[in-house]
């Protein structure tokens, strides 16, 4: 079905047909180039870049759900932390030797400058059929960065980790299990501790980010967003 998709923050996203349309940027020749080093490597739930048509991009689109918020509940299940979590290990893994020279990005690079970070993986960019995740969307904020960079973020939204529990969704009584799920899936030593630690600095980040989208795009929603943020990250904080 053609027409605008619903759920873009930052970014108006056209379907047509099997492709989306969506606004380019200085970084998009990187992006694209990315994704196609990504499908290389092996990773086939990514969309697959189709040019750049005036200040537009195509990508393919991936047939999936994409949630949008306030989420719904099935986005809560066990089962799709564990999917992210080894996503994001394939996805960080097959980005091993992507040549950054004059690479432009949207986001600015983390130290250390371990993986391409997505910089959003999130439940409101995944793709879920039948309850199972087959794809990923909207890469065009991804970035050098550390590994728990991306981990952590995922864990913010899909555990999540908030100052208030929206409704339907695991309480912060079940975090550390669930964070947990998160960390055996990816395969890493990092840490409760750690994924806190991060997460508090990357809402710092996205509350900063927000805040100058605000003003460069007009969309005066995301300095609200900004301040919900820095509420979390003061939350998170508060636990370590």
């Amino acid at each position: 079905m053609d027409g605008m998709l619903v759920g873009g923050n930052m970014n108006d996203v056209t379907r047509e047909g099997d492709t989306v349309l969506r606004q380019a940027g200085p970084w998009t020749p990187t992006v694209h180039r990315y994704l196609d080093y990504l499908a290389i490597a092996g990773v086939d739930w990514a969309p697959h870049p189709l040019g750049i048509e005036g200040e537009r991009e195509r990508l393919s689109f991936i047939d999936g759900t994409v949630p949008v918020y306030p989420l719904p509940e099935w986005v809560w299940a066990e089962s799709a932390l564990v999917q992210g979590g080894r996503m994001l290990r394939q996805l960080h893994d097959a980005s091993i030797g992507f040549a950054v020279d004059g690479a432009v990005w949207q986001s600015p690079a983390k130290v250390p400058a371990e993986v391409i970070c997505h910089n959003d993986f999130s439940p409101h960019n995944l793709a879920f059929r039948d309850g199972v995740i087959v794809g990923a969307i909207d890469f065009d904020m991804c970035s050098p960065g550390p590994r728990l960079w991306d981990i952590a973020y995922f864990a913010t939204r899909a555990v999540p980790l908030t100052a208030e529990t929206p409704e339907g969704a695991p309480g912060m009584d079940e975090a550390p299990r669930r964070v947990q799920a998160i960390l055996d899936a990816y395969g890493t030593d990092a840490t409760w501790a750690d994924v806190l630690r991060v997460a508090t600095i990357r809402l710092h980040d996205l509350a900063q980010f927000s805040r100058e989208k605000a003003e460069e795009l007009g969309r005066p929603h995301l300095r609200d967003e900004a301040e919900e943020y820095e509420r979390d990250a003061g939350y998170l904080r508060s636990l370590l």
